[in-house]
């Protein structure tokens, strides 16, 4: 279980956190390992259509270069001259290298990046930060399950139910359940990336589809303030397209019902009011059941 101990250490850096013992050391630098595992089985190569119950529909990509920091690992730090001899000595790495191959050289070299944080005075990882960004990338990791919700994030609303205002960027939350008592919920800030690309079919319109990469990782404590206030969708379709296949999968009823619960579940336990828009997926739901002239009838 995840400690308030250690989400105090999240933001320290990591020579100024306590090294936590080398049992504790290597249980971190584990998580990694299949965290990294887990980004090229999952993410790596693939692009993502969300289409959510509210009718949005976007695309979402981990990139390579977002991976380091989404894990926990300080790249400008261990980038910078400060730690050339690090990066040669353990890592074997040139000057000049880029995030994810820093990643991969300290999962290669696990053993001696462990062994060095042992016997110097200072860590190079803050271990703390690992272990709980990759216990959450580890819980959201397979989207194909379909057990996330999205928050549609209003800095504002978050600022009155707060009191001061949130300092990242993110648009949107993805969250699952934890499993935990002191972070309910873990969730993953994603913000646009580049430009929205025009998703052209037969129609007469033409809808932009906006694109999203990741931000950060989070393990809330203060939950109800993620919630109170904001929009939520969850998602009914997920379109996932590698460069040699593309592969489509609906939510079931049995999904929706879950995730619907458990929004429920979250709105009782903090007081909250209800904000679930499923509204575009009853329309979807109607639509395939009635033939479209009946449809508008009906509406009006």
């Amino acid at each position: 279980m995840i400690t308030l101990k250690e989400l105090n250490f999240v933001n320290v850096w990591a020579s100024k956190a306590p090294y936590p013992g080398e049992q504790y050391a290597e249980q971190a630098a584990l998580k990694l390992i299949k965290s990294v595992e887990a980004y090229e089985k999952f993410y790596k190569d693939k692009v993502y259509d969300f289409i959510l119950s509210n009718g949005e529909q976007f695309e979402f990509e981990v990139f390579p270069m977002n991976l380091c920091h989404m894990l926990g690992i300080d790249y400008k730090i261990l980038s910078s001259k400060n730690y050339s001899d690090f990066r040669k000595d353990v890592l074997g790495l040139p000057k000049s290298l880029k995030s994810y191959e820093l990643l991969k050289a300290i999962t290669e070299n696990i053993d001696e990046v462990l062994r060095y944080d042992r016997e110097e005075a200072k860590s190079i990882l803050n271990y703390y930060r690992i272990m709980i960004k990759c216990s959450i990338f580890e819980k959201i990791s397979d989207f194909e399950r379909f057990n996330f919700g999205v928050i549609n994030f209003d800095k504002e609303a978050y600022k009155e139910s707060v009191g001061h205002t949130y300092c990242g960027h993110a648009e949107k939350f993805l969250y699952v359940q934890s499993s935990e008592q002191t972070c309910p919920y873990f969730m993953m800030g994603i913000i646009p990336s580049g430009e929205a690309k025009s998703d052209y079919s037969d129609a007469d319109d033409v809808s932009d589809i906006r694109k999203y990469a990741v931000e950060t990782l989070v393990a809330p404590t203060n939950v109800r303030d993620f919630f109170n206030g904001q929009k939520v969708a969850i998602p009914t379709q997920i379109l996932t397209t590698t460069a040699e296949t593309m592969t489509k999968t609906e939510a079931t009823p049995s999904d929706k019902l879950s995730l619907l619960n458990q929004y429920h579940a979250i709105t009782t336990a903090y007081n909250i009011p209800n904000n679930m828009d499923i509204y575009g997926d009853y329309i979807s739901t109607l639509s395939s059941m009635e033939k479209p002239s009946m449809l508008i009838k009906k509406q009006f």
